[in-house]
């Protein structure tokens, strides 16, 4: 990249077109005050910089003019803004910027409205360290550990909430299972107790005979019972998924609604959107062969001009040998370099109208056609989305009907073994009438049936609490995992921090060094920045000294110093780099 030309014309205090040569790499421009040296660099910025408010383009425009040129051409490839103000005086820009070509990082121009050139030049050393750390990209790395750090306290809070839940609840039932487990045991040791008592024995064949028949029913009943409890569970979980699918179900066929509402508005309109964008497009026609025409007139007349300021010295026509009347000569020149002019601003009037209708078939397509196009994509993947979310529905409400039909033969099941239990205690308190002498023993075995039949059915239900907490243990899990994802993520950003940190000093202060020629006319001494980029400023000598001390020389000697490290550091691939009212 050698050869860089910015052209301008009724840009800033530049009425006339006014051609300037830039080199690679620092350009330092001198001149006096109201010389156009401001003007120049807007005018870069306005081919470079696509972020450009209509206040700001005004400020460019020369105020006594309608339309503005800028060309930068950078070796072989040009770039063309046309600046147009409109009736109501807001400005606007017409062509192609050096960003549209995706060469530009991080525009670097530095004049006095520059945050970091202020800052130096108002002394304020802590607004320097908080531009430096900007630039360097630190803030952003600080906003992300902050958010990162944020997120890590949120799922550390509902970690410990959930823990806390899930351990007090599982402490609970645990305390509850021991509890109804050794009452269970003090009631069968009473009814082995019972069974050893010497006035059991008329019957003690027929209660052990219905002790093992009712241990059966109990087994059966202990079966069914955790079967049921499982069962539930998973209705539970079924209903959670099928309230989640019912309300996504809801959004999505809402979006369909509006989807199909702008769809038929857009084919409503769309032969009209044809129409337009056919007539912009003949409008367009007529204007780039009115443009041709103009653009071969202005190349003749420039070979034309070219030829007669090639002769203007010499007495006879080097082409057609007659004599050359200089007087006649320079006339024809002015009248030349006028019509260029002309049709130059003609060219760059049609450009601008070009450019209009081309921004205004870019919106009808937008809003027309390929909006048309993307909002039938759209609509394709929401009614897929609902078609999937639809059968997920179905086949949910088809299994969690399946499980309340096990659930209701399961529920029939008990019923039929617990009336079979009762028919058993039903013998036992036969048998306390038919033999008066055991009447007593029997009645409490009897009891003491019912009271282990109540113990194991309440073990059961804490075993059917105890599954539902696993599923609670599992977002405790989850909420884990996200909070050692997190502390993860922030101590590979703080590294990664104190890295760049480090880096980016080191960086500035080794390209300081390289130009410590030009450091050393300011009588400063290395280094400049210390690792929490605060500046060090030390005279010849080791006097040390501040920002605010330095004379305005010094100053501006050190933001050539420090901009060019920055240039080196941040955006080394721009063509470019200028510094402003120094």
């Amino acid at each position: 990249m050698n050869k860089i030309l910015i052209e301008l014309e009724n840009i800033g205090i530049f009425r006339e077109r006014r051609t300037f040569k830039l080199a690679k790499g620092l350009n330092i421009i001198y001149a006096p005050n109201a010389s156009g040296k401001s003007s120049l660099i807007a005018g870069l910025k306005t081919a470079s910089v696509l972020a450009f408010t209509p206040e700001e383009l005004k400020r460019v425009l020369n105020d006594y003019e309608d339309k503005g040129f800028i060309k930068l051409s950078i070796d072989d490839v040009e770039f063309t803004i046309i600046l147009v103000r409109r009736p109501d005086g807001i400005v606007e820009a017409f062509g192609k910027t050096l960003s549209n070509n995706g060469m530009v990082r991080k525009v670097a121009f530095i004049d006095l409205e520059n945050e970091l050139v202020n800052a130096v030049y108002s002394g304020d050393e802590e607004r320097v360290k908080r531009v430096l750390r900007e630039i360097s990209g630190l803030n952003y790395l600080e906003t992300i550990i902050t958010v990162i750090s944020g997120l890590r306290s949120e799922y550390e809070h509902r970690y410990q909430i959930k823990k806390q839940d899930y351990e007090s609840r599982k402490e609970e039932i645990e305390k509850e299972m021991k509890e109804t487990e050794m009452s269970l045991e003090a009631v069968r040791k009473r009814q082995n107790e019972i069974l050893s008592r010497p006035e059991i024995e008329p019957v003690r064949k027929e209660i052990e005979n219905i002790r093992r028949q009712q241990k059966e029913v109990e087994e059966k009943l202990s079966i069914l019972r955790k079967n049921e409890n499982e069962a539930k569970n998973i209705v539970t979980l079924r209903d959670i998924d099928l309230k989640k699918i019912k309300s996504d179900l809801e959004l999505f066929i809402e979006k369909r609604k509006k989807l199909l509402e702008e769809i038929e508005y857009i084919e409503r309109n769309l032969i009209e959107y044809r129409r337009e964008i056919e007539k912009l497009s003949l409008e367009i026609k007529r204007l780039e062969s009115e443009k041709s025409i103009f653009t071969t007139e202005l190349s003749e007349k420039e070979s034309i001009l070219r030829r007669r300021k090639q002769i203007i010295e010499y007495a006879i026509c080097p082409y057609c040998g007659a004599p050359i009347d200089k007087k006649l000569l320079e006339s024809e020149i002015i009248e030349l370099e006028n019509e260029i002019s002309e049709l130059r601003d003609k060219i760059a009037d049609i450009s601008s109208e070009i450019e209009i209708r081309q921004r205004r078939i870019d919106e009808i397509k937008q809003s027309g056609e390929e909006r048309l196009k993307n909002a039938r994509k759209e609509l394709n993947e929401i009614s897929s989305k609902i078609s999937e979310l639809e059968k997920n529905k179905n086949k949910i409400e088809n299994e969690i009907i399946q499980l309340n039909r096990k659930i209701k033969d399961l529920e029939n099941s008990i019923k039929k073994l617990e009336e079979e239990r009762d028919l058993l205690l039903k013998r036992l308190e036969i048998f306390s009438k038919e033999f008066p002498e055991a009447s007593t023993l029997v009645d409490e075995y009897r009891r003491l049936q019912i009271q282990e039949h109540q113990l194991m059915e309440r073990i059961d239900r804490l075993h059917g609490r105890l599954k539902q907490l696993e599923e609670i243990h599992k977002d405790v899990l989850c909420e884990q995992r996200n909070v050692e994802i997190a502390n993860l993520l922030e101590k590979y950003f703080r590294i990664r921090l104190s890295e760049i940190k480090r880096l980016a000093v080191n960086r500035i202060n080794e390209v300081i060094i390289r130009h410590f020629k030009l450091l050393k006319l300011a009588e400063l001494e290395f280094p400049i920045l210390s690792e929490n980029f605060e500046l060090k400023l030390t005279r010849s000598g080791g006097v040390p000294t501040t920002l605010a001390e330095l004379s305005d020389a010094e100053k501006a000697i050190f933001v050539i110093a420090i901009t060019y490290a920055l240039k080196e550091y941040v955006a080394e691939d721009f063509p470019f780099y200028v510094i402003d009212t120094l």
